[in-house]
This record gives structure tokens, C-alpha cells and sequence, in this order.
């Protein structure tokens, strides 16, 4: 808590909190965006937050899926998460039968579809598109300072010339 400094919280979700299923839209749209935004407001206080998505059986299941799935084989993820030392914070985790990976967002190198002092053009998407979505040389944002868009710009002509005006007018 933020009087000890330290707090390890371990959120659990379905799969279909990470990719999405039919008829769970408000689970998915929850899940994973509170987590991120816990995990960014705990920081500060040594608060983590961590999620993980457990493949596991359960008695509804224990018919059809092997005991290696059992809910307990996952507890020394949760101990580690959990652990002082940890310091894991915002990660999301699946794992499953002894095994566990994680995941993590990736985005494009992206592509500039407007000309110089010019507004985008649905053609000029399309006539990009394949440039929009190679992952090659992908670069993998950890929060919203990694974001590309709140990177500053280089202004354009126009740019700078309507920021003269907006500035020098009373």
C-alpha cells in the first residue's frame, strides 16, 4: 500500500480478455485497460500490477482437460509476481502447463500517406497500406510516451506561419 511502499497485485483474465471472443466485449474492453492503468498509477508507490491468463481445468472441465492444467501448478508465477524482488509492473502473462509467456505490443514503422502541406487521402492509404502494416523493424511501445503521435514534429511551413499569426494575434 502506499504507506509500506509495496504492493504486488496479480489480476487474473480469460483469454478472451487479451484477444477478444464472441459475445464478451465488455470483459475484454475492462480487462486489460484497467490493468494498464492500475499499473501506471501504482508505480510511483512500488504498487504493481501484473495479469495473467491461466489455461487451467477446472471441475466443469476435469473430464477433458489433463491434470498438468491444474489451477495450482500456476502459484509460483503468482509467488514470483507477487515477491519484493519483482519488479514486473503492467505485465501480462499466459501460462499453462509449465509453461509461460509474455506478451506485449508491437506497432509498424508506419508510413506518412499525405503530401507536404496536405490533408491524407483514402488513396493514398491504400497506396500505402502495405507499408502500414510491415512489422519489420517493428518498434514495441511499453506505455503512451512511446506513442508516436505525442512525439514532437517538425512544423511545416504552414504550420509555423499559422502559429505566427495565432501568436502575434490579440
Amino acid at each position: 500500500n502506499k504507506i509500506q511502499q509495496y504492493l504486488r497485485i496479480v489480476m487474473t483474465s480469460l483469454a478472451a480478455g487479451i484477444y477478444g471472443n464472441f459475445g464478451q466485449a465488455n470483459y475484454s474492453a475492462a480487462k486489460l485497460g484497467l490493468a494498464n492503468t492500475l499499473a501506471i498509477e501504482g508505480q510511483k508507490h512500488n504498487i504493481h500490477y501484473n495479469t495473467i491468463t491461466p489455461t487451467t481445468g477446472s471441475c466443469l472441465t476435469e473430464t477433458v482437460m489433463p491434470p498438468v492444467l491444474e489451477s495450482r501448478i500456476h502459484f509460483p508465477l503468482v509467488l514470483w509476481l507477487s515477491h519484493e524482488q519483482c519488479q514486473e509492473n503492467g505485465g501480462l502473462l499466459e501460462v499453462g502447463a509449465g509453461w509461460i509467456g509474455k506478451l506485449r505490443w508491437e506497432r509498424s514503422q508506419g508510413h506518412i500517406v499525405r503530401h507536404k502541406n496536405q490533408g491524407m487521402s483514402p488513396e493514398a492509404v491504400r497506396h500505402q497500406w502495405d507499408n502500414i502494416c510491415d512489422f519489420t523493424n517493428a518498434t514495441k511501445p511499453a506505455n503512451i510516451s512511446g506513442n508516436k503521435l505525442t512525439q514532437p514534429i517538425t512544423p511545416t511551413p504552414f504550420f509555423a506561419s499559422a502559429r505566427y499569426v495565432i501568436d502575434n494575434c490579440h
